[in-house]
């Protein structure tokens, strides 16, 4: 199997990203499906604020992006030819590049939440809203589909060759709206992560009115959001801007893609883990999450019941025989 332009190894990436695809929509749809429904009573409750409707955002983006790994297997497995059409080709691959940037704009969301709620609790409650979050993410969702629709609309579906969101080489067009979404997917939403980190730590370090629970909390949700920007987004978008940089440069640009597919196909298909990260955030930033998962699927209740009841018959018995031996 190869490419007819470049002469590309299409077959090496088939297992690999087969497994990877595989592994996380096995393991991300029931997790995000989860921390849906946990985020769903938990709204009904009254509780979670405008951080609420960052996660329930991000978690929506997740699930969408999870809904097209099934399509992307069949990909691989029919040898990169995409059977079911270009119109197909062009909403799946709008939702699943839209969705991976949408999940990068609310992580900053989050992390700029924590920082403006411990470095500026007073002065920034009118900007910590729901109304405002709800404005936010509106807007998220809007820039992020535009700009992708303009980067991917003439480079999504190769009807002679039937590749779907490949191209190869690329046209130099291309090479630019992908040099673009590393500066400002990965590199800006980094600065902001770094910024917001490091003033968070100063205010940690000076607040003695926070208890050690509440430091590991946002210590938590700290290093979730960096593990998703270094090891998720981190190696796709480097390999990512030395690709398109090094084809605007090179007069072989097919010498270039046939020594760098595999690498860059593992590393794109690494960017679907942040699904499975993602449904941290419910368990890091919702204090009542396991409550109202309790509470709506009582399955989840009994083992914990259990253990309370086994705790509380404990505790009579060693008040018996307290009771009994001072008599």
């Amino acid at each position: 199997m190869s490419n007819d332009s470049c002469n590309l190894p299409l077959d090496t990436d088939t297992f690999s990203l087969t497994c990877i695809y595989g592994l996380i929509f096995s393991l991300g749809l029931p997790s995000n499906l989860l921390s849906l429904w946990g985020l769903y009573h938990l709204g009904r409750s009254g509780s979670g604020g405008c951080q609420l409707v960052y996660i329930l955002n991000l978690l929506l983006s997740d699930l969408l992006q999870l809904l097209t790994l099934p399509l992307w297997i069949l990909y691989l497995q029919g040898a990169h030819r995409w059977p079911y059409g270009q119109l197909t080709c062009e909403l799946v691959g709008y939702v699943f590049y839209v969705n991976v940037y949408a999940s990068v704009m609310f992580l900053c969301l989050i992390a700029l939440d924590r920082f403006l709620a411990i470095v500026y609790p007073l002065s920034s409650r009118r900007v910590r809203t729901v109304r405002v979050a709800a404005v936010a993410g509106v807007v998220v969702w809007t820039l992020t589909f535009l700009f992708c629709l303009s980067g991917l609309l003439p480079s999504v579906f190769d009807s002679d060759r039937l590749l779907c969101l490949e191209k190869y080489p690329v046209s130099p067009a291309y090479a630019y709206f992908k040099i673009t979404t590393v500066a400002l997917g990965f590199l800006l939403p980094c600065a902001i992560l770094g910024y917001t980190s490091a003033h968070i730590g100063v205010t940690l370090r000076r607040s003695p009115s926070l208890s050690d629970h509440e430091r590991h909390k946002i210590v938590g949700i700290l290093v979730v959001i960096t593990v998703n920007f270094i090891v998720v987004f981190g190696p796709y978008h480097l390999v990512c801007g030395y690709r398109f940089v090094s084809l605007l440069l090179t007069n072989e640009p097919c010498g270039l893609e046939r020594s760098i597919f595999f690498i860059y196909r593992l590393c794109y298909g690494l960017t679907s883990l942040n699904t499975l990260l993602d449904p941290l955030f419910y368990i890091f930033l919702c204090p009542d999450a396991r409550l109202e998962l309790q509470r709506s699927l009582p399955c989840l209740g009994r083992g914990q019941n259990t253990r309370k009841k086994i705790t509380l018959s404990t505790r009579a018995t060693n008040f018996s025989a307290v009771s009994f031996n001072s008599q």
